[in-house]
C-alpha cells in the first residue's frame, strides 16, 4: 500500500501501487511536486491482525 500525501502532509489517497496513486494525482490535475508518496505497509505488523511488534504470537 502506498499513500499519497499533501503538501500540508494530509494522507489524499491510498493505493495498491503507484500506478493508482499516480491516476489519481492525474485526476485531480495534482502537479508533479505537490504530494509525496510513502509507504503504509508496516513489516513488524506483517504477523496479522492484532500483532505487536516484540511481542510473540
Amino acid at each position: 500500500m502506498l499513500g499519497l500525501y499533501d503538501q500540508q502532509g494530509l494522507l489524499r489517497f491510498s493505493g495498491r501501487d503507484l500506478a493508482d496513486c499516480l491516476a489519481y494525482a492525474e485526476l485531480f490535475a495534482l502537479a508533479e511536486g505537490s504530494f509525496s508518496l510513502e509507504s503504509l505497509s508496516q513489516d513488524s505488523y506483517a504477523d496479522g491482525p492484532g500483532a505487536q511488534p516484540g511481542v510473540p504470537s
